[in-house]
C-alpha cells in the first residue's frame, strides 16, 4: 500500500474515534490493517489530548473502550507497539501537545517515520 494511502486510512481511523463517525467495528475494520506502533501512538494521542476531566472525553474514551474491549487483537497490538524503539525517539524529539492543533501533521510524522 502506498503511503499516502496509509496516512488516509490513519488519520480516518483517529478522526472516527475523536469525533464519533464511526462505530467500533468500522474502527477495527481501519484498525486491524494498521501497523501496530501507529495504533500505539494514536491511542496515546488520544489519551493525552482528552484526558479524564475533559469535556470532550467521555466520547472519545467510551469509543477507544468500546474498541479495545470488543476486539482484543487491537489491544495487542497496541502493546505490541508500545514496545517499539519509535516510542523513544518520538519521546526524545517531541512532545504530543505540539500536535493537538493538526492530527494529521501528527499521523503524517508518525507514518513516514513508520514507512522510512
Amino acid at each position: 500500500m502506498s503511503v499516502e494511502f496509509e496516512k488516509q486510512e490513519a488519520n480516518r481511523l483517529m478522526t472516527g474515534i475523536e469525533d464519533g463517525g464511526m462505530t467500533a467495528a468500522d474502527a477495527y475494520n481501519i484498525a486491524e490493517n494498521r501497523d501496530p506502533v501507529f495504533l500505539y501512538f494514536m491511542t496515546r494521542y488520544l489519551r493525552e489530548k482528552y484526558p479524564p476531566g475533559s469535556p470532550q472525553a467521555q466520547g472519545v474514551t467510551e469509543r477507544l473502550i468500546e474498541l479495545t474491549s470488543t476486539y482484543d487483537s487491537i489491544v495487542k497490538a497496541i502493546q505490541e507497539g508500545e514496545k517499539d524503539s519509535m516510542r523513544e525517539w518520538f519521546d526524545d524529539s517531541y512532545s504530543m501537545k505540539e500536535f493537538f492543533r493538526d492530527s494529521q501533521e501528527f499521523v503524517d510524522l508518525i507514518v513516514d517515520k513508520l514507512e522510512s
